[in-house]
């Protein structure tokens, strides 16, 4: 991997790469908790009274007895496919951001107000949201 020497960073196909992997790793792994919340919300959702609520666990194992293991990951594959590009929109577009803003070397990140970090964040999400 051969780094700039001037802002010493990975090149930027190196870095949506990478941003678009962790990405696909973290929906893998955090898609099944997602699952079970959406289906804890929707058994709520069906009665005035208020459905009988059988916890994160029931949800997880009566969803592995009626469609097996892999039902915890049904719907998976729009998952991944929607952060590989919005992901590495979102994050590489807050570095480039970011350093338009912070042009001196000694002038790093860290000396930026919370505010516009925040700003820039939000500013590369929506960048992001209207890509995808």
């Amino acid at each position: 991997m051969e780094r700039s020497r001037v802002t010493r960073e990975a090149p930027t196909g190196t870095r949506i790469l990478l941003a678009s992997l962790s990405a696909m790793v973290a929906e893998s792994v955090t898609f099944p908790i997602d699952l079970t919340k959406t289906r804890m919300q929707l058994h709520g959702s069906g009665s005035a009274s208020g459905a009988h609520r059988i916890g994160a666990f029931g949800v997880v194992s009566e969803i592995a007895r009626k469609e097996g293991v892999i039902g915890l990951y049904k719907g998976l594959s729009p998952a991944i496919i929607r952060h590989l590009f919005y992901t590495p929109i979102r994050i590489i577009g807050y570095e480039n951001l970011k350093g338009l803003i912070v042009r001196s070397e000694t002038n790093n990140s860290e000396s930026l107000p919370l505010a516009t970090k925040a700003l820039v964040g939000g500013f590369s999400g929506v960048i992001a949201q209207k890509c995808r």
